[in-house]
């Protein structure tokens, strides 16, 4: 029996082990593992990215359901709930936090920072623990069909990831105007 191994036998299994490297990895992008990138969500709800679970909008016990904030006026509040179920602690601070409103014909895009209210703010947040809040964006300047983006992130040492939620400035209903004849 020969124990010898040549060139070509190596490159044929390396291109055997190749191929099924490839394929396996096919098998394990069907897996939602909950660490997409950038995660983003249309109007209010809860996204989970690096172990962190962030819910933007306030939650209706009745419903079941987050709604969206007001965003007709200058001033955006935004209420957030956090909450850490990585083995280390994170940081929550206005760092994290971030607001960029683009045009309805997508031409114009401007960026807000924000302020966050003290019960949200935590340099230490452990696991299982939450906090809660608002995320203000102040001065900024809507009009009818803007696209509003509040953008969090988790963890500014892997700021590709990120949760996203998106809303869109309503368009004023026009009130019809009544004309009355008299004859």
């Amino acid at each position: 029996m020969s124990f010898e191994f040549s060139r070509r036998n190596f490159m044929k299994y390396t291109a055997v082990a190749a191929v099924a490297l490839a394929g396996a990895s096919l098998f394990t992008g069907c897996k939602n593992s909950g660490d997409s990138y950038n995660l983003l969500k249309e109007g209010a709800g809860e996204l989970t990215v690096l172990q962190v679970t962030a819910a933007m909008g306030k939650y209706d016990d009745k419903s079941k359901k987050y709604t969206a904030p007001d965003i007709t006026g200058t001033t955006i509040k935004f209420p957030m709930k956090i909450t850490n179920n990585r083995t280390n602690p994170i940081y929550v601070t206005p760092n994290n936090f971030k607001v960029v409103v683009t045009s309805s014909d997508g031409k114009n895009v401007k960026k807000y920072s924000v302020t966050i209210e003290d019960a949200l703010k935590d340099t230490n947040l452990k696991k299982g623990s939450s906090v809660s809040g608002n995320v203000t964006a102040q001065g900024v300047d809507l009009k009818e069909g803007d696209v509003v983006v509040l953008t969090y992130c988790p963890d500014l040492q892997y700021n590709e990831y990120s949760l996203n939620w998106k809303l869109t400035v309503p368009k004023k209903e026009s009130s019809a105007s009544t004309t009355s004849t008299t004859t």
